[in-house]
Protein backbone atom coordinates (compact mmCIF):
# COMPACT_ATOMS: atom_id res chain seq x y z
CA UNK A 1 0.00 0.00 0.00
CA UNK A 2 1.23 3.58 -0.48
CA UNK A 3 0.05 6.24 1.66
CA UNK A 4 -2.97 6.59 3.92
CA UNK A 5 -6.32 9.01 4.79
CA UNK A 6 -7.24 8.72 8.72
CA UNK A 7 -10.75 8.98 10.07
CA UNK A 8 -10.69 10.18 13.75
CA UNK A 9 -13.67 9.85 16.12
CA UNK A 10 -16.72 11.03 14.10
CA UNK A 11 -20.16 10.80 15.11
CA UNK A 12 -22.68 8.26 13.81
CA UNK A 13 -22.14 8.06 10.08
CA UNK A 14 -18.12 7.30 10.94
CA UNK A 15 -18.73 3.37 9.47
CA UNK A 16 -21.05 4.41 6.01
CA UNK A 17 -18.05 6.94 5.26
CA UNK A 18 -15.49 4.45 6.19
CA UNK A 19 -17.52 1.89 3.95
CA UNK A 20 -18.27 3.95 1.42
CA UNK A 21 -14.58 5.06 0.57
CA UNK A 22 -13.50 1.07 0.61
CA UNK A 23 -16.10 0.83 -2.19
CA UNK A 24 -14.25 3.91 -3.88
CA UNK A 25 -10.95 2.37 -3.54
CA UNK A 26 -12.33 -0.57 -5.25
CA UNK A 27 -14.34 1.16 -7.93
CA UNK A 28 -11.04 3.18 -9.33
CA UNK A 29 -8.60 0.38 -8.11
CA UNK A 30 -6.49 2.56 -5.86
CA UNK A 31 -3.98 1.94 -3.74
CA UNK A 32 -3.94 3.51 -0.25
CA UNK A 33 -4.14 3.02 3.39
CA UNK A 34 -7.77 3.51 5.35
CA UNK A 35 -7.07 3.96 9.11
CA UNK A 36 -9.99 4.90 11.44
CA UNK A 37 -9.98 5.63 15.48
CA UNK A 38 -12.00 6.08 17.89
CA UNK A 39 -12.13 7.08 22.24
CA UNK A 40 -14.52 3.62 22.77
CA UNK A 41 -13.74 0.28 21.55
CA UNK A 42 -16.48 0.55 18.52
CA UNK A 43 -15.70 -2.33 16.53
CA UNK A 44 -18.34 -2.22 14.56
CA UNK A 45 -16.93 0.80 12.81
CA UNK A 46 -13.32 0.01 13.20
CA UNK A 47 -13.20 -2.86 11.53
CA UNK A 48 -14.20 -0.97 7.97
CA UNK A 49 -10.67 -0.19 8.38
CA UNK A 50 -7.38 -1.46 7.21
CA UNK A 51 -6.06 -0.43 10.51
CA UNK A 52 -7.65 0.92 13.47
CA UNK A 53 -6.80 2.73 16.83
CA UNK A 54 -8.14 3.56 20.44
CA UNK A 55 -7.65 7.26 20.61
CA UNK A 56 -6.27 8.46 24.11
CA UNK A 57 -8.84 9.97 26.38
CA UNK A 58 -6.95 13.04 27.53
CA UNK A 59 -6.43 16.06 24.81
CA UNK A 60 -3.12 16.85 26.09
CA UNK A 61 -2.15 13.34 24.32
CA UNK A 62 -3.86 14.10 21.21
CA UNK A 63 -0.78 15.68 19.10
CA UNK A 64 1.48 12.78 20.16
CA UNK A 65 -1.17 10.39 19.31
CA UNK A 66 -1.40 11.94 15.87
CA UNK A 67 2.43 12.02 15.04
CA UNK A 68 2.86 8.16 16.10
CA UNK A 69 0.25 6.50 14.10
CA UNK A 70 0.68 9.04 10.85
CA UNK A 71 4.03 7.90 11.32
CA UNK A 72 3.59 4.04 11.12
CA UNK A 73 1.51 4.30 8.27
CA UNK A 74 2.28 7.42 6.44
CA UNK A 75 -0.92 9.15 6.59
CA UNK A 76 -1.15 12.61 4.49
CA UNK A 77 -4.94 12.97 5.12
CA UNK A 78 -6.86 13.34 8.29
CA UNK A 79 -10.60 13.74 8.40
CA UNK A 80 -12.34 14.60 12.06
CA UNK A 81 -15.97 14.53 13.08
CA UNK A 82 -15.41 15.40 16.50
CA UNK A 83 -13.50 18.08 18.21
CA UNK A 84 -13.01 20.50 15.26
CA UNK A 85 -11.54 23.52 17.71
CA UNK A 86 -9.08 21.51 19.55
CA UNK A 87 -8.03 20.63 15.87
CA UNK A 88 -8.62 24.54 14.49
CA UNK A 89 -6.13 25.03 17.40
CA UNK A 90 -3.09 22.44 16.29
CA UNK A 91 -3.92 22.94 13.05
CA UNK A 92 -0.07 24.24 12.17
CA UNK A 93 1.28 21.38 13.96
CA UNK A 94 -1.04 18.63 12.31
CA UNK A 95 0.29 20.34 8.91
CA UNK A 96 3.81 20.75 9.93
CA UNK A 97 3.49 16.45 9.87
CA UNK A 98 2.71 17.04 5.86
CA UNK A 99 -0.76 16.03 6.75
CA UNK A 100 -3.88 17.58 4.95
CA UNK A 101 -6.15 18.41 7.74
CA UNK A 102 -10.03 18.51 7.08
CA UNK A 103 -12.11 19.77 9.94
CA UNK A 104 -15.30 20.79 8.00
CA UNK A 105 -13.77 24.34 8.26
CA UNK A 106 -10.69 26.53 8.09
CA UNK A 107 -10.31 28.28 11.71
CA UNK A 108 -12.08 28.41 15.00
CA UNK A 109 -14.24 31.22 14.30
CA UNK A 110 -16.55 29.60 11.91
CA UNK A 111 -17.24 26.64 14.12
CA UNK A 112 -18.25 29.58 16.62
CA UNK A 113 -20.93 30.52 13.80
CA UNK A 114 -22.08 27.61 12.87
CA UNK A 115 -22.61 26.49 16.56
CA UNK A 116 -24.25 29.34 17.53
CA UNK A 117 -27.18 29.28 14.89
CA UNK A 118 -28.61 32.96 16.28
CA UNK A 119 -25.01 34.26 15.08
CA UNK A 120 -25.50 31.99 11.92
CA UNK A 121 -28.72 33.06 11.10
CA UNK A 122 -27.57 36.86 11.33
CA UNK A 123 -24.41 36.02 8.84
CA UNK A 124 -26.72 34.43 6.04
CA UNK A 125 -28.91 38.26 6.17
CA UNK A 126 -26.22 40.18 5.53
CA UNK A 127 -25.41 38.11 2.39
CA UNK A 128 -29.23 37.74 1.49
CA UNK A 129 -29.92 34.29 1.77
CA UNK A 130 -32.98 33.20 3.05
CA UNK A 131 -32.99 32.14 6.26
CA UNK A 132 -35.53 31.48 10.07
CA UNK A 133 -36.22 34.60 11.50
CA UNK A 134 -35.05 34.02 15.11
CA UNK A 135 -34.72 35.90 18.33
CA UNK A 136 -33.13 35.17 21.67
CA UNK A 137 -34.44 34.27 25.11
CA UNK A 138 -33.20 32.71 28.54
CA UNK A 139 -35.99 33.47 31.00
CA UNK A 140 -39.97 32.54 31.49
CA UNK A 141 -40.67 36.83 31.13
CA UNK A 142 -38.75 37.10 27.50
CA UNK A 143 -40.34 33.96 26.09
CA UNK A 144 -43.80 35.02 27.71
CA UNK A 145 -43.56 38.69 25.80
CA UNK A 146 -42.09 36.50 22.40
CA UNK A 147 -44.75 34.83 22.38
CA UNK A 148 -47.38 37.72 23.25
CA UNK A 149 -45.60 39.58 20.06
CA UNK A 150 -46.07 36.78 17.54
CA UNK A 151 -49.82 35.80 18.00
CA UNK A 152 -50.39 40.13 17.87
CA UNK A 153 -49.24 39.71 14.65
CA UNK A 154 -51.83 39.05 11.62
CA UNK A 155 -51.37 36.57 10.14
CA UNK A 156 -50.03 34.17 13.09
CA UNK A 157 -52.73 31.97 13.37
CA UNK A 158 -51.72 29.44 11.23
CA UNK A 159 -47.74 29.30 11.80
CA UNK A 160 -46.71 27.87 15.39
CA UNK A 161 -43.94 28.73 16.84
CA UNK A 162 -41.14 26.89 17.98
CA UNK A 163 -37.90 26.86 20.09
CA UNK A 164 -34.62 25.37 20.24
CA UNK A 165 -31.31 25.74 22.03
CA UNK A 166 -28.79 28.23 20.51
CA UNK A 167 -26.19 25.46 20.80
CA UNK A 168 -26.62 21.54 19.93
CA UNK A 169 -27.11 19.21 17.94
CA UNK A 170 -29.90 15.91 16.67
CA UNK A 171 -32.53 17.81 17.04
CA UNK A 172 -32.42 18.39 20.91
CA UNK A 173 -34.35 20.67 22.85
CA UNK A 174 -36.49 21.55 20.19
CA UNK A 175 -40.29 21.94 20.79
CA UNK A 176 -43.34 23.48 19.08
CA UNK A 177 -45.48 25.44 21.30
CA UNK A 178 -49.05 24.79 20.47
CA UNK A 179 -52.11 26.61 22.35
CA UNK A 180 -54.23 23.70 21.01
CA UNK A 181 -52.15 20.73 22.78
CA UNK A 182 -53.16 19.64 25.71
CA UNK A 183 -51.15 20.39 29.04
CA UNK A 184 -49.76 16.61 29.05
CA UNK A 185 -48.98 16.21 24.88
CA UNK A 186 -45.16 16.69 25.44
CA UNK A 187 -45.59 13.51 28.42
CA UNK A 188 -47.89 11.47 26.24
CA UNK A 189 -46.27 11.89 23.03
CA UNK A 190 -42.76 12.94 23.46
CA UNK A 191 -41.70 12.31 20.29
CA UNK A 192 -44.18 14.43 18.48
CA UNK A 193 -41.82 17.59 19.66
CA UNK A 194 -45.21 19.06 21.15
CA UNK A 195 -45.99 20.70 24.17
CA UNK A 196 -48.80 23.75 25.32
CA UNK A 197 -46.95 26.94 26.09
CA UNK A 198 -48.25 27.43 29.50
CA UNK A 199 -46.53 23.75 29.98
CA UNK A 200 -43.44 25.09 29.09
CA UNK A 201 -43.23 28.14 30.58
CA UNK A 202 -44.63 27.25 34.09
CA UNK A 203 -41.05 24.50 33.57
CA UNK A 204 -39.21 27.48 32.96
CA UNK A 205 -40.45 29.72 35.94
CA UNK A 206 -40.16 26.82 38.16
CA UNK A 207 -36.56 26.20 36.97
CA UNK A 208 -35.74 30.10 37.19
CA UNK A 209 -36.98 29.63 40.99
CA UNK A 210 -34.77 26.90 42.08
CA UNK A 211 -31.58 28.82 40.93
CA UNK A 212 -31.16 26.84 37.30
CA UNK A 213 -29.10 28.75 34.40
CA UNK A 214 -31.09 27.53 31.12
CA UNK A 215 -28.81 27.82 28.19
CA UNK A 216 -29.88 30.61 25.69
CA UNK A 217 -32.59 29.33 23.18
CA UNK A 218 -34.15 30.52 20.25
CA UNK A 219 -37.69 31.55 19.48
CA UNK A 220 -39.13 31.33 15.26
CA UNK A 221 -42.21 30.58 13.31
CA UNK A 222 -42.24 26.49 12.66
CA UNK A 223 -41.71 25.95 9.11
CA UNK A 224 -44.24 23.29 7.52
CA UNK A 225 -41.61 21.96 5.26
CA UNK A 226 -40.35 20.01 3.25
CA UNK A 227 -37.07 19.86 4.93
CA UNK A 228 -33.70 18.84 3.29
CA UNK A 229 -30.80 18.06 4.10
CA UNK A 230 -27.76 18.86 1.63
CA UNK A 231 -24.64 17.09 1.73
CA UNK A 232 -21.39 18.02 0.13
CA UNK A 233 -18.27 17.82 -0.58
CA UNK A 234 -16.33 21.26 -0.23
CA UNK A 235 -12.84 22.90 -0.23
CA UNK A 236 -12.33 25.99 1.10
CA UNK A 237 -15.65 27.09 0.27
CA UNK A 238 -15.99 25.66 -3.41
CA UNK A 239 -18.74 22.97 -3.70
CA UNK A 240 -17.40 19.73 -5.35
CA UNK A 241 -20.23 17.22 -5.37
CA UNK A 242 -23.23 17.70 -3.49
CA UNK A 243 -26.76 15.47 -3.22
CA UNK A 244 -29.60 16.59 -1.49
CA UNK A 245 -32.04 14.76 0.46
CA UNK A 246 -35.83 15.65 0.94
CA UNK A 247 -37.69 13.92 3.79
CA UNK A 248 -40.80 13.04 3.09
CA UNK A 249 -43.42 10.60 4.15
CA UNK A 250 -42.57 8.11 1.73
CA UNK A 251 -38.13 8.20 2.93
CA UNK A 252 -36.13 10.28 1.52
CA UNK A 253 -35.63 11.54 -2.15
CA UNK A 254 -31.81 11.88 -3.47
CA UNK A 255 -31.99 15.67 -5.22
CA UNK A 256 -29.15 17.37 -6.97
CA UNK A 257 -31.20 20.49 -8.15
CA UNK A 258 -33.58 22.66 -6.97
CA UNK A 259 -34.03 26.09 -4.42
CA UNK A 260 -33.08 24.36 -1.40
CA UNK A 261 -29.98 22.59 -3.84
CA UNK A 262 -28.56 26.29 -4.54
CA UNK A 263 -29.55 27.51 -1.53
CA UNK A 264 -27.47 25.38 0.32
CA UNK A 265 -24.47 25.60 -1.91
CA UNK A 266 -24.74 29.27 -1.38
CA UNK A 267 -24.40 28.94 2.27
CA UNK A 268 -21.16 26.74 1.89
CA UNK A 269 -19.68 29.17 0.16
CA UNK A 270 -20.67 32.04 2.64
CA UNK A 271 -18.83 30.19 5.57
CA UNK A 272 -16.07 29.07 3.28
CA UNK A 273 -16.89 25.10 4.75
CA UNK A 274 -14.07 22.33 4.02
CA UNK A 275 -14.95 19.41 3.63
CA UNK A 276 -17.76 16.76 4.72
CA UNK A 277 -20.49 19.04 5.84
CA UNK A 278 -24.34 19.52 5.29
CA UNK A 279 -26.61 22.15 5.79
CA UNK A 280 -30.39 21.71 6.22
CA UNK A 281 -33.01 23.86 5.22
CA UNK A 282 -36.91 23.96 5.43
CA UNK A 283 -39.60 25.09 3.30
CA UNK A 284 -41.90 28.24 4.77
CA UNK A 285 -45.57 28.36 4.27
CA UNK A 286 -44.88 31.03 1.37
CA UNK A 287 -43.25 27.59 -0.37
CA UNK A 288 -39.40 28.99 -0.36
CA UNK A 289 -36.59 27.09 1.94
CA UNK A 290 -34.90 29.18 4.19
CA UNK A 291 -32.07 27.74 5.96
CA UNK A 292 -32.47 26.15 9.44
CA UNK A 293 -28.67 25.50 9.83
CA UNK A 294 -25.16 24.27 8.70
CA UNK A 295 -23.12 21.37 10.18
CA UNK A 296 -19.53 21.50 9.63
CA UNK A 297 -19.10 17.21 9.75
CA UNK A 298 -21.34 14.83 7.57
CA UNK A 299 -25.01 14.19 8.76
CA UNK A 300 -26.00 11.13 9.85
CA UNK A 301 -27.93 10.41 6.70
CA UNK A 302 -24.59 11.13 4.41
CA UNK A 303 -24.42 7.21 3.82
CA UNK A 304 -28.52 7.23 1.96
CA UNK A 305 -26.60 9.74 -0.84
CA UNK A 306 -24.38 6.51 -2.34
CA UNK A 307 -27.97 5.12 -4.03
CA UNK A 308 -27.74 8.26 -6.19
CA UNK A 309 -24.60 6.83 -7.96
CA UNK A 310 -22.55 9.75 -5.89
CA UNK A 311 -20.04 8.80 -3.49
CA UNK A 312 -19.16 12.11 -1.55
CA UNK A 313 -17.25 10.31 1.06
CA UNK A 314 -15.53 8.47 -1.88
CA UNK A 315 -14.93 11.56 -3.74
CA UNK A 316 -13.72 13.20 -0.29
CA UNK A 317 -10.93 10.89 -0.02
CA UNK A 318 -9.77 10.25 -3.58
CA UNK A 319 -9.61 14.12 -3.51
CA UNK A 320 -7.68 14.69 -0.35
CA UNK A 321 -4.75 11.92 -1.36
CA UNK A 322 -4.24 13.88 -4.98
CA UNK A 323 -6.07 10.88 -7.03
CA UNK A 324 -8.68 13.16 -9.05
CA UNK A 325 -8.98 16.61 -10.14
CA UNK A 326 -12.33 18.90 -10.17
CA UNK A 327 -12.85 17.73 -13.85
CA UNK A 328 -12.59 13.97 -13.01
CA UNK A 329 -15.01 14.35 -10.41
CA UNK A 330 -17.40 16.21 -12.66
CA UNK A 331 -16.91 13.07 -15.22
CA UNK A 332 -17.72 10.33 -13.06
CA UNK A 333 -20.44 11.23 -11.35
CA UNK A 334 -23.47 9.26 -12.78
CA UNK A 335 -26.47 10.31 -10.39
CA UNK A 336 -29.49 9.25 -10.70
CA UNK A 337 -32.93 10.63 -8.80
CA UNK A 338 -34.36 7.65 -6.29
CA UNK A 339 -36.35 7.72 -2.83
CA UNK A 340 -34.71 5.46 -0.50
CA UNK A 341 -36.17 4.30 2.89
CA UNK A 342 -33.99 3.47 6.19
CA UNK A 343 -35.12 0.08 7.30
CA UNK A 344 -34.61 -1.73 10.84
CA UNK A 345 -31.22 -3.84 10.29
CA UNK A 346 -28.44 -5.44 12.45
CA UNK A 347 -25.14 -7.39 12.04
CA UNK A 348 -23.07 -9.23 14.82
CA UNK A 349 -20.19 -7.02 16.14
CA UNK A 350 -17.08 -8.52 15.70
CA UNK A 351 -15.77 -10.04 18.77
CA UNK A 352 -12.35 -8.88 18.26
CA UNK A 353 -9.95 -7.00 15.99
CA UNK A 354 -7.00 -8.08 14.43
CA UNK A 355 -6.17 -4.47 13.22
CA UNK A 356 -7.48 -2.79 16.67
CA UNK A 357 -4.00 -1.23 17.78
CA UNK A 358 -3.59 0.38 21.34
CA UNK A 359 -1.84 4.16 21.85
CA UNK A 360 0.24 4.38 25.36
CA UNK A 361 0.72 8.02 26.17
CA UNK A 362 4.33 8.46 26.65
CA UNK A 363 5.77 9.19 30.70
CA UNK A 364 7.81 12.22 31.73
CA UNK A 365 10.78 10.13 31.50
CA UNK A 366 9.60 8.85 27.73
CA UNK A 367 9.14 12.09 26.49
CA UNK A 368 12.07 13.81 28.57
Amino acid sequence: MGSAIWFMEGLSCQRDILSAVRKARVTTGADFQIIASHRQPRLEILAEADFSYLEPAADEARLAFIRHVAATHAVCAIHTGKNGVWFEEHRQAIEKMGILLTTGALNRETFNLADDKYAFSQLMKRHGLPVVDAQRFTTADELSHLLEAHYAQPGTVDVLPCIKPVEGIYGMGFWTLDKDASLMACFQQSDRRQVHPDTYLLALKQAESAGAISPPMLFMPWLPGPERSVDMVVEKGEVLAAVSRCKTSDGQRLEQHGEAYELAIACAQVMKADGLINVQTRHFTDGKPYLLETNLRPSGGVGYTLHSGVNLPGIFALRQLGLVNESSILAAEAFRERTVKPTHAVQPVPQTLATLHSYSVPTLSQVD
